[in-house]
């Protein structure tokens, strides 16, 4: 069974950037950072993201979608919505993985190793597909003075970046092979990610990284942090469960509201 997932992952991360359904893509744009963000299953939140991004990143910025969802239509629409807005679109080939936490990790290897490596930007970065930023805001001033920034998960002795709001100096990691899979060290369980604490997280001194602060707000009444609650991280907000993988009550309603009025 281990020897099959192995030739399925295998199999799906030599699939070339060339060989992928895509549009707005240029492997020599040297815009010296370049944001990613993997979708899955939702088009609403996109053009929020969109324009959030717009508004508030000030710095020079590539931003593209690498679509992993599972729906054929969906793919459709959220690749209509990247040419009419003229983003980058990629669309993922057949996911080997159908728990969300490897499907999305062995994404980011994708990225990384068919994207990154081959247009190497002075900085990259991923997001959730409901991820904002908020406030006006400069990543390449934070990655000028560190190696990396975002929020920190894991525990004291094992930290990682959550990959939903994790920036990279390409200098640093060109010559890593990030692993963005979940990871076990004994018994502690590391989500999306968290593979990379013996990669690379393990030899940077956290002491001397500034990460950004936290604090969950509500979005509507309740206690389901999935459904009724946010974060802010910093920045950003998070608005959770973008992908419905919890089942819960539509909250579109709500967030644009919120988002609207920022």
């Amino acid at each position: 069974m281990r020897f099959i997932q192995y030739f399925k992952n295998k199999k799906f991360l030599n699939v070339p950037l060339s060989e992928t359904e895509q549009c707005n893509i240029s492997v020599n744009n040297k815009v010296p950072l370049h944001i990613l963000t993997v979708a899955f299953n939702n088009e609403l939140l996109l053009a929020h993201q969109i324009r959030l991004l717009n508004k508030n990143l000030k710095d020079d910025f590539v931003f593209i979608v690498v679509d992993n969802s599972s729906d054929k239509k969906k793919r459709k629409q959220i690749k209509e919505i990247c040419l009419r807005s003229k983003i980058g679109y990629i669309s993922m080939p057949e996911n080997p993985f159908k728990i969300c936490s490897d499907s999305h990790g062995i994404c980011l290897n994708w990225i990384f190793k068919n994207y990154i490596t081959v247009v190497k930007p002075d900085y990259f970065g991923f997001i959730d597909h409901d991820v904002y930023p908020v406030k006006s805001t400069s990543l390449i001033k934070m990655l000028e003075e560190q190696d990396v920034y975002g929020h920190r998960q894991g525990m004291d002795d094992y930290w990682f970046l959550w990959p939903g709001l994790s920036f990279f100096k390409f200098s640093k990691v060109k010559d890593i092979h990030l692993n963005f899979l979940t990871s076990a060290l004994g018994k502690r369980h590391l989500d999306t990610g968290g593979a990379n604490w013996k990669l690379f997280f393990s030899k940077l001194n956290k002491e001397q990284i500034i990460f950004p602060s936290h604090q969950y707000i509500s979005l509507r009444e309740g206690d389901v942090v999935q459904s009724d609650k946010m974060e802010l991280i910093g920045d950003w907000l998070h608005s959770f469960n973008g992908s419905y993988w919890m089942n819960v009550k539509p909250k579109e309603n709500d967030l644009f509201n919120y988002l609207d009025n920022l």
